[in-house]
């Protein structure tokens, strides 16, 4: 991947060329990263040569466009090919960050943009985040939804901290691992080797299939990190000293505070997010957690950001779909036949 730099007055004009993946992602967001710290505010990447982009492209785009944001800057794309034009349409990055046919329709299109909030760093893993919003923090217990969306959202959210990690990344078609390298967390790692193990790259429908089938073992090992952490507290009762019940209240409901405020901002907002958030935002979509974090008439006026959100990520994307298809289906199954 090159990255050649040229000015057209005001704007700043990064031009990529080669494949934007994994293995050029990081340079790729060095790069971008720089250009905003030595001043550029308004910029149109021009993808015109790149031949191919990936999942972990996608997340350097968006985190320079969010870096550009947070300088009270703007940056936008242009001339993708028609391969990377449907990868950006699939993901839904219009809606996100302005998408031109060509550069010179680009640089005339800036407008000022409002600087974002910065959200809070969070101590807790992905697949933490989501299990505390899905508890009932004063009843201990999971909150109504259909039982195979959290096995789905808890999936999803270690295949997402993989390639927020740079282990694994997507494509329209595969996933595949990218480094071996251990993550330091025992269940990532892993899930990892269950990855490494597969002799021929999988989609990931494949993957959140598989994981899914494990949510047991998987709820069990996020649940024990919860209560290590100190977020959660157990506690054994008896209903009619028969039938022993496991509760798990919210100890410290901080983090759940701090993450439901910085999704209701985000998605009430206008400002881009991080890649982070939008993996957030992908499962709570899916499980149904996000209409807590709204009125009835918030949430309709709200859905289509949502919807706009949850398309950023490939992964995310995939595990949404293998939901609401479920669903689908066990709505035809329990409809009667005329």
């Amino acid at each position: 991947m090159h990255i050649v730099e040229k000015k057209q007055g005001a704007v700043t004009i990064a031009q990529l060329s080669g494949r934007l993946d994994a293995g050029s992602a990081p340079s790729v967001d060095a790069e971008l990263g720089a250009l905003v710290t030595e001043g550029a505010r308004q910029m149109v990447v021009d993808l015109s040569d790149v031949a191919y982009v990936s999942s972990a492209g996608l997340r350097a785009l968006l985190t320079a466009a969010k870096k550009m944001q947070q300088t009270d800057g703007k940056l936008v794309l242009a001339a993708a090919s028609p391969q990377v034009h449907a990868v950006l349409e699939m993901a839904g990055f219009a809606a996100i960050i302005p998408v031109f046919d060509t550069v010179s329709q680009a640089c005339a299109g800036f407008a000022p943009v409002s600087e974002p909030p910065s959200p809070a760093p969070c101590p807790l893993t992905i697949a933490e985040e989501i299990y505390v919003m899905a508890l009932d923090d004063h009843e201990g217990v999971i909150k109504p939804m259909p039982a195979f969306a959290l096995d789905y959202a808890l999936a999803g959210a270690l295949l997402m901290e993989l390639a927020l990690d740079n282990r694994i990344d997507s494509d329209l078609t595969t996933l595949k691992v990218i480094a071996s390298e251990k993550t330091g967390d025992p269940l990532l790692d892993e899930t990892l080797e269950t990855l490494q193990a597969c002799a021929e790259p999988q989609p990931t429908a494949y993957w959140l299939k598989q994981l899914a089938d494990q949510s047991g073992r998987i709820e069990e090992r996020v649940l024990e990190s919860l209560i290590r952490k100190g977020v959660l507290r157990q506690e054994n009762r008896r209903i009619l000293w028969v039938f022993e019940v496991r509760r798990y209240p919210v100890q410290d409901d901080r983090e759940v505070k701090e993450v439901c405020a910085r999704l209701r901002e985000l998605i009430i907002g206008d400002a881009i997010p991080d890649p982070r958030d939008v993996v957030l935002i992908c499962l709570g979509s899916a499980c149904r957690l996000l209409d807590d974090l709204f009125s009835s008439d918030e949430f309709e006026r709200f859905n289509p950001r949502i919807a706009a959100l949850s398309r950023l990520d490939l992964i995310g994307h995939e595990m949404v779909a293998a939901i609401r298809e479920i669903e689908r289906v066990m709505i035809q199954m329990s409809t009667p036949m005329m």
